[in-house]
């Protein structure tokens, strides 16, 4: 039978300690437990000021082009409606983004960050750095998934 746990003789806490650390390794990568939470919570706040400062931006050049295209009749030009459509989509793509930040700063809070939404396993902390938004470990970020309903 297999636990899933890299070592499954142990008991729970030291079999899950060799995901967080290796304690022969000096990693500057911050630990999803309770101790690396303050580092994790820098992050991702910096990230989330980082998207809310892109929606800003962004909603503000949508609103421009638009009041400038009606401001000077063109609104109707293939061109304007192409560029405000691409500004529309950036702007709906960071406001997702920004989403993502903000569900995965609640999942730190309430204890939840890190650790796998679909097995609730472990997600490695190099997968955590490269995403921290996050919310699958590597295997069951591969598998299909039903879309929620419209």
């Amino acid at each position: 039978m297999q636990s899933g746990l890299p070592y499954p003789g142990l008991p729970l806490p030291l079999a899950l300690a060799p995901v967080f650390s290796n304690p022969f390794k000096k990693d500057t990568t911050p630990d999803p437990g309770p101790a690396g939470g303050p580092r994790w919570r820098a992050l991702l706040e910096a990230r989330w000021r980082t998207r809310l400062q892109e929606v800003t931006e962004l909603a503000l050049a949508y609103h421009d082009a638009a009041a400038t295209a009606v401001g000077r009749g063109t609104g109707s030009g293939h061109e304007t409606r192409l560029r405000l459509r691409m500004l529309l989509r950036q702007t709906v793509a960071s406001r997702r983004a920004l989403a993502d930040t903000e569900e995965a700063l609640a999942r730190l809070s309430a204890g939840n960050y890190g650790w796998c939404e679909s097995c609730a396993g472990a997600i490695s902390a190099q997968r955590l750095v490269i995403t921290p938004e996050t919310r699958y470990c590597a295997r069951c970020a591969q598998e299909p998934r039903a879309e929620a309903p419209a």
